[in-house]
């Protein structure tokens, strides 16, 4: 069992780097793979909106403000079962004249071996804007 949970952390470690890469890459069929089919993505507290499943999602991923990085920090994962955990992160996103630090919690299911998010819930903790040079 120790392996077993050993091993979910790290596919759900990877799940996030493929998240912020896929993110950062505007590759929006690769981060629609990574949830479930009927996944909810609640931005209510960011963007006034829930998504629910990959339709609404891309739609939502493709008019989304362009962001220059997406950078996981802090994540811990909790494995409830083989096929369902949750796991919270900090995310930095950085944009041309601003910095957040946003929260991100996520449930997770396990099928076909493979975890997906099926639920993204997000909260913006904290804002820095930049000046840009010669302002």
């Amino acid at each position: 069992m120790e392996n077993s949970i050993l091993s979910a952390k790290v596919d759900i470690q990877e799940l996030a780097a493929r998240y912020c890469d896929g993110c950062d890459r505007q590759e929006w069929e690769k981060v629609i793979a990574l949830f479930d089919e009927n996944a909810e993505f609640d931005a209510s507290s960011v963007y006034g909106q829930i998504m629910q499943g990959h339709a609404e999602i891309m739609r939502f991923m493709q008019s989304a403000p362009a962001c220059l990085g997406h950078h996981v920090t802090g994540l811990y994962s909790t494995i409830a079962s083989e096929s369902a955990a949750r796991a919270r992160f900090k995310m930095l996103t950085l944009f041309k004249n601003s910095t957040f630090t946003v929260d991100y919690d996520w449930e997770l299911t396990r099928t076909n071996g493979q975890w997906r998010i099926q639920k993204q819930a997000i909260s913006v903790i904290g804002q820095q804007s930049h000046r840009e040079r010669g302002a």
